[in-house]
């Protein structure tokens, strides 16, 4: 088999689409500009590995997505991470391939179907899940369905059957020490990589800090690999409260140049687009619109994922096998169109080995790390030593839980009220929100329903915009009929703690 690549100027930079016909030797691959090709492979992305050997495939910290000619066949790599994904749709002998899923679907001339109402939850389910489970869809309008791919590889044959290849994931860390000697390698492997000379365009680490535990330790970490760039949101939600969590002194400590933004600036900018974040309408990922002008070009280094292995106790809550995250959203997961478009990569050190959560979790309640730990509900002693013993004082982080826009702006919180509460908690157990989907249908709690039809407005708009970037590149005549995105006139920013 063989690639033909074209490159589509109107495309987002780091997008890309590959469209398969049985039995045929040619692999089409529609790109933006920033997508890096070879012959034989092509990537967007930095993993832990010299960039000139072009193995993206062979790591298990893969920060983007690509995919290279593998014997009769190709081999195409997702994400080592549960934001974002691979998406496949198979349509009468053709498959479509993308690291967009509104892309895989103008490729394929398929959509999201209006009158499903369940999109929201199945993607909380499939977030949840991590990859103890395997095999994960969404409904299309015809009645197919677009398959999502998780942390793995695929191997695709002429016959267009998809195997999914496992990444190839280390063994645990022994001990904490280990660990740590793990986590500084790795990040320190991904920066040099991100930077290399042989790139066709290069990335700068720029580093996300804040007043919680995660972004301080991910920050103390990169310091020590040059990185000098950071920036950071004045202030976040605490309770019902809107406060300081500006990382500006930590950061100082660390010897970086920070820059400062408001969170509610996103909605005012000239770049915000909000069907770009079709995958958590009601989730934080927007706010990251009022850092458009300083994202392009960098590998945005974030605290995602580090709840899951470096929160003390929990009571079976955290240190889930299979990459399970067991929250009430998908923070991340829709920053993936506004990356492509911008050119940004996003990484997240903490998802370093955590496919070994199990064994990294218990380590925070050792003794070894109890003079890192302060007692308290909000309690992160692995995160803690990190950023201590690089220098940062204990009293500038980690005293009190924050994250997300002003509580007072959230016009429709669906946390409002003590039934909500136990409806939301309610509706996150498979089973049981099965039982009352069955028998109440959506009419107990509307902004479940509400929040379905924003992920399929939102995708049906994102579909139209690809179709018209593709428009001179391929035949797409027929259009997308789209209901219209309810909010884009009343925008609804979440409150979310786990951005942090």
């Amino acid at each position: 088999m063989q690639f033909s690549f074209e490159a589509v100027p109107a495309l987002p930079r780091l997008a890309w689409g590959a469209r398969i016909t049985c039995r045929d030797a040619v692999v089409r691959v529609w790109h933006g500009p920033w997508v890096e090709t070879r012959p034989d492979a092509f990537v967007e992305g930095a993993w832990d590995a010299p960039f000139d050997e072009f193995g993206f495939d062979r790591s298990a910290v893969l920060a983007g997505s690509g995919g290279r000619l593998s014997g009769d066949g190709v081999l195409f790599a997702s994400p080592a991470n549960m934001y974002e994904r691979l998406h496949s749709v198979d349509v009468d002998g053709t498959l479509v391939i993308s690291n967009s899923l509104a892309f895989a679907l103008a490729l394929s001339g398929s959509r999201l179907d209006p009158r499903y109402h369940h999109y929201y939850s199945d993607l909380l389910d499939h977030y949840h899940n991590g990859i103890r489970v395997k095999s994960k869809h969404l409904l299309l309008a015809d009645g197919r369905h677009v398959a999502l791919h998780d942390c793995c590889n695929l191997y695709v044959g002429r016959d267009l059957e998809i195997h999914r290849v496992e990444k190839d994931w280390k063994p645990a860390p022994a001990s904490y020490s280990d660990y740590a000697q793990q986590l500084a390698d790795t990040l320190g492997r991904v920066i040099t990589n991100a930077g290399a000379p042989a790139r066709a365009w290069r990335y700068r680490p720029l580093v996300m800090v804040s007043q919680g535990y995660d972004t301080t330790a991910v920050a103390a970490l990169a310091s020590r690999f040059g990185c000098r760039e950071a920036v950071t949101f004045r202030k976040s939600a605490m309770g019902t409260s809107y406060e300081d969590d500006s990382g500006e002194r930590i950061g100082q400590c660390l010897g970086y140049e920070v820059a400062s933004y408001e969170r509610s600036d996103y909605a005012r900018m000239p770049g915000y687009r909000c069907e770009e974040f079709y995958l958590e309408p009601w989730g934080v990922d927007c706010t990251m619109v009022a850092m458009q002008d300083q994202l392009p070009g960098t590998l945005l280094l974030s605290g995602r994922s580090a709840e899951s292995v470096w929160t003390r106790g929990g009571g079976g809550r955290w240190g889930l096998p299979d990459l399970q995250h067991p929250i009430d959203m998908t923070p991340g997961c829709a920053l993936g169109e506004l990356r492509l478009r911008l050119g940004f990569l996003h990484f997240a050190p903490a998802t370093i080995a955590a496919i070994h959560a199990p064994v990294i979790h218990p380590w925070n309640d050792s003794p070894e790390l109890k003079r890192w730990s302060v007692g308290s509900r909000y309690d992160k002693p692995i995160a803690r030593r990190i950023a201590e013993e690089t220098g940062v004082p204990r009293h500038l982080f980690g005293r009190h839980k924050k994250g997300g826009p002003d509580p007072s702006q959230d016009p429709v919180s669906i946390r409002s009220g003590r039934f909500y509460r136990w409806y939301e908690r309610t509706m996150r157990r498979p089973r049981r929100r099965a039982l009352i989907l069955r028998v109440l249908g959506n009419r107990l709690h509307p902004h479940w329903r509400a929040g379905s039809e924003d992920v399929e407005a939102g995708a049906a708009r994102m579909i139209e915009r690809y179709r018209e970037a593709l428009r001179g590149a391929l035949d797409l005549s027929a259009k997308c009929t789209m209901a219209p995105c309810r909010y884009v006139a009343d925008p609804r920013p979440a409150i979310c703690h786990y951005d942090r």
